[in-house]
């Protein structure tokens, strides 16, 4: 399997950041080899449309073949509020408990499909009180 690894706008815009350029640029090289699979949400697509053209250009070096593309779903909006009901992410970083949330349950339903029966786990794990 291999590697599938979220990104959103901060980790993009790390390749442009003196701080963070070697690691994330060697991970997008991951991504332009086929070494691994960038996974990218609507929300973060959403939020390039402001970003510098130089930002967006790094995301559009990454072949389509080695990104997948996923949604804000129900169940990720569901978790997200969750996080912010526990005091995990405070209520004014929402759009981050969402990335986080998106994050987690793509991660995770990979992870599932692989390895487990999904039917019964994943109804328990979305029911799970954080």
């Amino acid at each position: 399997m291999k590697l599938r690894v979220y990104v959103d706008t901060s980790v993009i815009g790390g390749c442009l950041d003196a701080e963070f350029e070697v690691p994330s640029r060697q991970l997008f090289g991951k991504f332009r080899t086929s070494e691994a699979i960038m996974v990218v949400s609507d929300l973060t697509l959403l939020e390039l449309e402001e970003a510098p053209e130089a930002v967006r250009a790094v995301l559009e070096g990454v072949p389509q073949e080695n990104r997948e593309d996923v949604e804000l779903t129900t169940e990720a909006a569901e978790l997200a509020e969750r996080y912010i009901s526990a005091g995990v992410v405070i209520a004014t970083k929402r759009v981050d408990a969402q990335h986080i949330a998106i994050a987690v349950l793509t991660v995770w339903t990979y992870w599932l499909v692989g390895t487990l029966d999904t039917s019964s786990t994943w109804s328990g794990f979305v029911g799970t009180t954080l």
